[in-house]
């Protein structure tokens, strides 16, 4: 019980901006940190179903909601899953090899690139949250995106090979074993349990999604930077979850069409 509450907290503590508990960083306390990262995902998906309450209680404009909920992940996370996005932007338009473009990574200096990419990103997410209808189950289902988008990375950041032996990720990695892969696979499958009883077609397109993510990533990651490391999970899970966000909207598009 110490070590799942240990994990938790290490989660929020290391992956979002709220405040937390000090807990004692050893490595052996840090095993299951990346299995509970998608628990701030529950945690953005929870204030943004209270948003939805005050935004219709409110009727506030279409473009306020969707500012809001293209802000809200990045206020609770602390935005460093846009940070990973920001680093990889970066390197990715470097011609270097895969040398060069990991010290691009380390370099805490956002190039051109990183901010072109994050603008291009932020402005798609503002827009695809314009596109939703916000209604309840709309809300659940941009809650739970949230949700797999950081199951996502985090699997990614577990199962293929790491850059490098240090750094952030190696040491949460180190900790993590079958257990971890298993309880995130887990969260996979209950989040696009609970979307199949929400709209199947959603439930379809998002892990669709999900596996075109994957595997990009794992390209990228291959060629690109010789492996896994920090920054390319928080760009996973920036990805996933504008990926995730366009499968949702696409699916309300096609239901209306239909009907």
């Amino acid at each position: 019980m110490k070590k799942l509450y240990h994990s938790i907290v290490a989660a929020f503590s290391t992956f979002s901006a709220l405040p937390t508990p000090r807990i004692d960083w050893e490595g052996a306390q840090l095993g299951g940190t990346l299995a509970a990262l998608p628990l701030v995902g529950v945690v953005i998906g929870a204030f943004g179903l209270l948003y939805g309450l005050l935004a219709k209680w409110c009727q506030f404009p279409v473009t306020l909601s969707a500012a809001v909920l293209t802000v809200l992940p990045i206020a609770v996370s602390g935005g460093i899953h846009v940070d990973g996005f920001a680093d990889t932007a970066d390197a990715l338009a470097s011609w270097g090899g895969p040398e060069k473009k990991r010290e691009i990574l380390k370099d805490p200096h956002a190039g051109a690139f990183a901010v072109i990419g994050v603008g291009c990103y932020l402005l798609l997410y503002f827009g695809l949250c314009s596109a939703l209808t916000l209604q309840w189950d709309s809300l659940l289902l941009l809650g739970l995106t949230h949700v797999l988008a950081r199951a996502l990375g985090a699997l990614a950041g577990t199962v293929l090979p790491a850059a490098s032996e240090n750094g952030m990720l190696s040491t949460l990695r180190s900790g993590a074993g079958a257990g971890t892969v298993r309880a995130l696979a887990v969260w996979i499958v209950l989040c696009l349990a609970a979307t199949v009883a929400l709209s199947p077609l959603a439930a379809l397109l998002f892990a669709l999604a999900l596996a075109a993510v994957f595997f990009f990533v794992r390209r990228i990651a291959r060629r690109q930077f010789g492996g896994m490391s920090g920054d390319l999970a928080g760009f996973a899970i920036s990805v996933t979850e504008l990926a995730l966000l366009l499968a949702l909207v696409f699916s309300e598009r096609l239901v209306i069409l239909w009907s």
